[in-house]
């Protein structure tokens, strides 16, 4: 049966880092949160808008997840678009930064697993001391497919790469 294929950030050992389309709803969801049980996920990142998740049948990710002991975090963007706030995406990238950091397996979604996810996870790579040049690259041989979705996306990646320092080693 077809699962949510988590496709896992190559060359950041020993972090993982995951980018994913959004699951199946309804019915099929209990299956994909248990299969990201199986690959060890620690937490599950949803990007989707409210609306989205009602029209995908995604309400009991949330709850799904935490019977799988996988923690859920939501930080919605809009659909092909940027964070409303850079201060809140910010503090949201620092915290996942964080977890990542500690050893816990992130796996990431929007809708496609392309530009909000690929926003985000350029993001945490940076944080990771990737080179911001090489982010996209790294994400696109990744994924199989040319991340983010939008010049936008991309742009906003460009400015909190520049805005940022990345924090220093533990």
């Amino acid at each position: 049966m077809f699962e949510t294929t988590i496709h896992w950030v190559r060359g950041i050992p020993p972090h993982r880092l995951g980018l994913m389309a959004r699951p199946r709803g309804g019915d099929l969801l209990r299956g994909d949160v248990a299969s990201w049980q199986r690959a060890s996920l620690n937490i599950v990142v949803s990007l989707l808008e409210a609306q989205e998740i009602r029209e995908l049948e995604l309400q009991e990710e949330p709850a799904l997840c935490a019977e799988h002991g996988i923690v859920f975090r939501h930080f919605p963007i809009p659909d092909h678009g940027i964070p409303a706030s850079q201060r809140d995406a910010a503090a949201f990238i620092a915290e996942l930064g964080v977890e990542l950091a500690s050893g816990k397996a992130i796996a990431i979604h929007c809708h496609a697993g392309i530009g909000r996810t690929g926003l985000i996870a350029g993001s945490l790579l940076h944080g990771l001391g990737v080179p911001g040049q090489n982010i996209f690259h790294l994400l696109s041989r990744s994924r199989g497919i040319e991340m983010p979705d939008t010049s936008e996306q991309a742009e906003w990646v460009a400015q909190y790469v520049f805005g940022t320092r990345r924090p220093p080693p533990p």
